[in-house]
């Protein structure tokens, strides 16, 4: 009779453990809380040497003076392709972009801008990933708004979509190149 619990105790451990895994799969997991540590703080320094042959290199001196929207991007990231258009958009309005190529060979970034046309105005090429590093990235692709002294106003840890262009990021960029 005092062996019989031998026989309880593994299914016992396994209705707990199946109590634990079912928390876990209730609970919401959104990128967006992680949070964005930088906002409100200056935008790290970064010099990195230019994508293109020939460009200048994109360093943290970049952004003063006026605001910038700085997207971490690559050619093998799809949300990257989804969100490219918007970018073309936020050129088109007169927003100064700057990108940084995120671990990304450099031959191929230049044939998908080639090929889906190239709204930045400086592109930094990063293929070990320290920008990201140092910008806190979890991933591609992400946005920043830096305003004109240097500090991070805005992160977007997640494609760009039509409202984020339309209800938070043109509207700041206004605000702040007062």
């Amino acid at each position: 009779m005092s062996n019989r619990w031998l026989y309880v105790l593994p299914l016992v451990m396994l209705v707990i453990m199946a109590g634990f895994f079912a928390y876990a799969l209730t609970q919401s997991r959104n990128p967006a809380d992680i949070g964005a540590p930088l906002v409100g703080h200056k935008a790290p320094a970064i010099d990195l040497a230019p994508l293109h042959d020939g460009g200048a290199r994109l360093t943290s001196a970049d952004w003063q003076g006026k605001v910038t929207v700085v997207n971490f991007f690559a050619s093998w990231c799809a949300p990257c392709l989804a969100e490219h258009p918007l970018f073309l958009r936020l050129k088109s309005e007169g927003v100064r972009l700057h990108g940084i190529n995120y671990r990304n060979k450099p031959e191929e970034a230049k044939a998908w801008l080639a090929r889906l046309g190239d709204p930045y105005e400086r592109i930094g090429a990063d293929p070990e990933g320290r920008a990201g590093v140092e910008f806190g990235i979890s991933g591609v692709p992400e946005t920043f708004v830096i305003d004109k002294v240097g500090t991070v106003r805005l992160h977007l840890r997640r494609p760009l979509m039509p409202d984020d262009v339309n209800k938070t990021i043109l509207p700041l960029v206004k605000e702040l190149s007062r």
